[in-house]
């Protein structure tokens, strides 16, 4: 099959890892794929073209709705199969264009559209307008949870048949994870970052915005001097980075993006997010997939994560005291957070690898 993927974005987060993973072991099984880029973030194009994967990337659209953008993916994208979009903004002009193939008898591929989070329904005024009009013209909508889905389902109105729920999938690890590894890669990641390798170092890892609330992480550790915390990720919000900057000492370091996400995850003692929104947390999976203990925020997001077993554990959201009286029961009882976190990385392998992701998706395309 050709299958072209279609994003708005292209730049360092969730949602491009899994378009990653999700159309590189699609074409290592024999898939014709490529991926399409509009807007002007465009900061993993080279990555993306360096693992092997065709990048499409047209003019950047203009301001507001783009109607030369309309003809653009006229003339780039309907000789596909499967033209498969990922969150709002590609479906506002991908929906309309089947629309009119269709009702001008021509052929089409088949429109699969992917809604990984919801965040613009409370942040866009009109996000949940354009949800009720376009989300009507796929053929079939995804949702990364459950909470997704039955938005569709409940404040969409849309025809069961019309929606499935696919989790998010991760890269897994082979092999085992043994004292040695994690104790060498504590200490390359300590000597990396100027740490001490005999103190417990906690990770968090997302793109640095309100909505992620590292500030929250940076407040709350601060009561724990013992502990060293390191934010890894890119800057979404300049302003809000900064002030995150004036809350760095000695045991918290904010160290911008990295690529080496499982030695990151290997090194750390303990994975944590504040986080006030999420589909399916990628970076969680990424962190329990390599049996890092996980410490995370009770939100819709983060609790589908409890439905096959209680293998992290959350904290009320918001809420300082939960958090470190969450966080010092963990190293408290540091063999049970180890065997809860091993038994994480099987939960990870068994729901939520991109494997089962990809296999879900193929059945959808070819359904």
């Amino acid at each position: 099959m050709k299958i072209i993927h279609v994003t708005q974005f292209l730049g360092v987060g969730g949602l491009e890892k899994i378009i990653y993973h999700l159309a590189l072991e699609q074409q290592k099984r024999g898939h014709n794929i490529a991926v399409y880029i509009y807007d002007y973030d465009r900061s993993w194009v080279d990555f993306f073209r360096s693992s092997g994967l065709t990048v499409i990337t047209p003019k950047i659209k203009k301001l507001g709705y783009d109607y030369s953008l309309l003809k653009a993916m006229n003339h780039d994208l309907f000789s596909a199969d499967i033209i498969h979009s990922h969150d709002l903004n590609p479906l506002l002009y991908l929906g309309p264009l089947s629309l009119w193939k269709k009702l001008t008898f021509q052929k089409r591929p088949k429109l699969i559209h992917t809604t990984h989070g919801l965040e613009h329904i409370d942040n866009y005024p009109r996000g949940k307008l354009y949800q009720r009009i376009f989300s009507r013209l796929a053929d079939k909508m995804i949702g990364v949870s459950e909470t997704i889905g039955n938005f569709y389902l409940e404040d969409i109105k849309l025809s069961a048949k019309n929606v499935m729920v696919i989790p998010n999938g991760v890269s897994t690890f082979n092999g085992s994870i043994d004292q040695k590894i994690r104790k060498e890669k504590k200490s390359w990641l300590a000597q990396r970052h100027g740490l001490d390798s005999n103190r417990p170092i906690i990770l968090s890892l997302s793109r640095v915005v309100p909505l992620k609330d590292q500030r929250f992480l940076m407040t709350a550790l601060k009561h724990r001097p013992d502990y060293q915390l390191i934010i890894v990720g890119p800057s979404g919000d300049h302003d809000y980075y900064n002030e995150l900057k004036n809350l760095e000492d000695k045991n918290i370091k904010l160290i911008g993006s990295q690529e080496l996400v499982l030695e990151y995850n290997m090194g750390s003692d303990m994975y944590v997010s504040a986080s006030t929104h999420e589909g399916i947390p990628v970076a969680v999976l990424e962190a329990m997939a390599v049996e890092n203990p996980c410490l995370i925020s009770e939100i819709p997001g983060h609790m589908t994560l409890l439905k096959h077993g209680s293998f992290v554990e959350t904290f009320k959201l918001g809420d300082i005291e939960d958090f470190l009286k969450k966080f010092d029961l963990m190293f408290k009882n540091i063999e049970d957070t180890k065997t809860r976190a091993k038994k994480s990385r099987v939960l990870v392998e068994e729901y939520y690898s991109v494997k089962k992701m990809v296999n879900n998706y193929l059945q959808v395309y070819e359904s």
